[in-house]
């Protein structure tokens, strides 16, 4: 009989990527979503979660080949994850050297106009992260034309973070600023002010 994996084994296998042991986990965590023969999956705990944290590790432990193929299978599996896998799909391909593949895909996704704000932040960080600043800067004002209309939901701190991920990337390609970027320099301002108050 397979055993059953609930969320209390998701989340304490997890907390071992902590120490680092970030092959091994992602090793347990595809076992765990494609060998349904050793185990099955509570209805709380969505394959495709288990398929997208299995790639992130494999990431980690720069197996990029592998991350793709989890990711992959979360996006053929359709279930509940907190970003569309095809983001995910575009980092695994971009760090494996398939760099046109990536942007190419990327282009795609953005036509889409994905509902997951997750989306736009995990693809604005990560272009920006590898120096692609151009898509960084349209991934970051995308997602916040998204939230201004209403079409994905997000917290004012996620909100605040990518006004101040795409005034940075402005800055860095020489842009002059906008009423966009005037408003970062105001929440930037505002946390200054208050790491200074809670110093005192």
């Amino acid at each position: 009989m397979p055993r059953l994996i609930t969320p209390a084994d998701f989340d304490s296998v997890r907390e071992r990527a902590r120490s680092g042991d970030n092959f091994s986990v992602a090793e347990t965590l595809r076992s765990w979503a494609m060998d349904p023969d050793r185990y099955t999956l509570s209805d709380d705990l969505p394959r495709a979660t288990v398929l997208l944290e299995a790639g992130e590790n494999y990431g980690y432990a720069g197996d990029h080949a592998n991350a793709l193929r989890m990711y992959e299978a979360a996006r053929d599996d359709g279930g509940t994850t907190y970003v569309d896998p095809r983001a995910l799909i575009v980092q695994a391909l971009y760090q494996d050297g398939q760099t046109d593949s990536a942007l190419e895909l990327a282009t795609a996704l953005r036509k889409d106009v994905p509902a997951n704000l997750g989306t736009y932040l995990v693809l604005a960080g990560f272009f920006e992260l590898v120096d692609e600043l151009q898509p960084a800067q349209r991934w970051y004002s995308m997602g916040i034309r998204a939230m201004d209309s209403g079409n994905v939901s997000g917290s004012e701190s996620q909100y605040e973070s990518m006004l101040i991920g795409r005034a940075r990337v402005r800055s860095e390609l020489g842009l002059a600023p906008d009423t966009l970027d005037d408003a970062a320099v105001i929440i930037i301002e505002r946390y200054a002010a208050a790491r200074g108050g809670d110093a005192e």
